[in-house]
Formats: structure tokens, C-alpha cells, sequence
């Protein structure tokens, strides 16, 4: 790890080689998903394919006084396992590789963070998830239920991915929530299915009149105390915060919503996978919606260190 400025530790400077990191240390590995053919297979406004890199620079330029004592104690390890190759690739080529590099990572252990892209990502995860877990949860944070029916009847696109996780039995539908769904952005059929599925759906307006964490506890507790991956579209988030997404919503859930969702998320002691997608830099205002997408990151990051084991120089009591 090469420090730049000892006295102003980045996340750019602690990035470590797969190879380098301690057998006992918690590790979040971040992989990029670069591309929108999801998006714009359901009619989308292209530009999500810039996110990975644009969210891994946002990343790096973060401060690390939340973790640092934890990562240089080989307790937390943060991994780039680079983007997949999605040039020259069909939509279903560029699924099948990322599922195994997320399969990969589950197996060893880690957290892996996949960044998109479009929200057609979460299907090969949720394709891992049930490769390494018999039996595991999903939670989607998002404005749009995403449970649209595949394109012609084969082809999966941004609207797609949990449809098609449980309609292939990859997900069980009573191991899924939906988080922040907007009435203005869903219809009534696919509530309704979603309903038919068992599945839990935690409105808006329901976040706001029972409190986001206590809502967030009500999703967990119907999905199950079992391995879990949280998906975030950041549309969930409104516009006034996260304008450069693929759909942005004028209302929406607040970034200080989110932090609190990924605290109880990672106090289950179950949380397996994230993703962070549907950020379009194409249309984002000065970094800000890339900036907020990377803050995820390092909430997962501190809210980890929080659960790990590890010695504090004498010098530095822990607070």
C-alpha cells in the first residue's frame, strides 16, 4: 500500500492485491459492472456503463479515519477486483462471467460490492447467491419493483432481475422485500405479483409513517435471519440528491435513509452481497450522485469494522 500522505490516509492508498489478504480479515471486494445494455433494452437513457469507474474515483478520493485502525490491524481488507469485460459482449455473456467472479468471492468468504451498470446485475448475483447458499435472502432498495417480464420472452434487461431470479428458482419469493417502492413508479399488476409471490413490500409512504429503521426491521424479519444480499438502485434516492441516475425520482429516500439501511443490514451479522447501480454519470451534476454511490461503499466498510477483532495501538483508545 503506497500512502501518498501519511497524515491523510485515502481509500485509494489501501486498496490491497487478492493475494495480500490476511486469512482472518473481513474483506469487501468492489467490482465493476461496466455497462448498460439492460438499460437500454428497457427503454432506458444510456450512460450507467461510466458508473464503475466514476464510483471507484469517487471511492479512493474518501477519507479512511472510520477504518484505518481496522485495515491496518489486518482486520478489514478492501479488495478491487477489477470491472468485467463487457466490450464486444451480449448482456447474457457478460451475466455469466460476473456470476462466477461473485461466486468466487462468496466462497472465500468476502463481501463482495458490485458496482453497475444497470440493475440486470443483480440477477447473475442473486444466480451466485443460490450457486453458494441453499438458502439465503434479498432485500431491493428502489423506487421500481424491477419484476417486469423478460424482453420477447429471453431477454433479461434492467426491469428484470427479480422476476427472473424467482421465476428461475434462484430466489424463493418469500425470502424477498421490496424497499422504498414508489406508487407513482410501479404498477398495480406487478405489486400484485409480488403479493402472489409472498413477498414483502415496504412502500414510501410506509417508510415515512413507521420510521426507516423500523421499517427496515420489518423487511428483515419476514425475509429471514439467513445469509442476505441488499441490492440499492440509487433512483431510490431523490433526485435532489442523486440526480445522475438512469430514472430519477423528483421524492425519494435521503442518503441518511441509506446509512441507516446498510447499519442494520450488516447488524444482522448475515450480510453477504451489495450492489450499488442505475448511477448514470452521463447526466450527474458535478460528481454528486457518484460521490453519494462511494459513501455507500464506506458505510459498509465502517459498519464492518464495528464487528471486527482487533488491537489498538496504546496510543489510540477505542472511542
Amino acid at each position: 500500500m503506497a500512502m501518498t500522505r501519511p497524515d491523510d490516509i485515502r481509500y485509494a492508498d489501501v486498496w490491497q492485491d487478492a493475494s495480500t489478504v490476511p486469512a482472518d480479515a473481513a474483506v469487501v471486494a468492489i467490482l465493476g459492472v461496466p455497462q448498460h445494455i439492460g438499460v437500454e433494452r428497457n427503454g432506458g437513457r444510456p450512460g450507467a456503463a461510466l458508473a464503475p469507474d466514476a464510483i471507484r474515483t469517487a471511492f479512493g478520493r474518501l477519507a479512511t479515519s472510520a477504518t484505518i485502525d481496522a485495515i491496518n490491524a489486518g482486520a478489514l481488507a478492501i479488495v478491487d477486483l477489477g470491472n468485467v469485460p463487457c466490450e464486444g459482449r451480449t448482456l447474457e455473456e457478460i451475466h455469466a462471467a460476473q456470476r462466477a467472479v461473485v461466486g468466487d468471492a462468496l466462497s472465500r468468504g468476502w463481501l463482495p460490492i458490485t458496482l453497475g451498470g444497470g440493475h440486470d446485475v443483480a440477477y447473475p448475483t442473486m444466480q451466485a447467491m443460490s450457486d453458494v447458499h441453499s438458502t439465503w435472502a434479498c432485500i431491493n432498495i428502489d423506487a421500481h419493483a424491477d419484476v417486469r417480464p423478460l424482453l420477447q420472452g429471453a431477454l433479461a434487461h434492467s426491469g428484470s432481475p427479480f422476476r427472473q431470479a424467482i421465476d428461475e428458482g434462484h430466489l424463493h419469493g418469500r425470502r424477498f422485500a421490496e424497499f422504498g417502492l414508489q406508487h407513482i413508479s410501479v404498477s398495480k399488476p406487478h405489486l400484485d405479483w409480488l403479493n402472489h409471490q409472498g413477498a414483502h413490500i415496504t412502500m414510501l409512504d410506509d417508510v415515512r409513517t413507521a420510521g426507516t429503521r423500523t421499517a427496515f426491521q420489518q423487511a428483515l424479519h419476514h425475509v429471514g435471519n439467513v445469509p442476505l444480499y441488499v441490492s440499492i438502485d440509487v433512483d431510490a434516492v431523490s433526485s435532489a440528491w442523486a440526480p445522475g441516475v438512469s430514472a430519477p425520482a423528483s421524492d425519494g429516500l435521503t442518503p441518511w435513509d441509506l446509512t441507516q439501511i446498510i447499519a442494520a443490514a450488516i447488524a444482522t451479522g448475515h450480510l453477504a452481497a451489495v450492489d450499488i447501480v442505475e448511477v448514470n454519470p452521463a447526466f450527474d451534476t458535478d460528481g454528486r450522485t457518484a460521490r453519494l454511490a462511494a459513501t455507500f461503499i464506506a458505510e459498509v466498510c465502517k459498519g464492518l469494522c464495528a464487528y471486527c477483532t482487533y488491537d489498538l495501538p496504546a496510543s489510540q483508545p477505542r472511542s
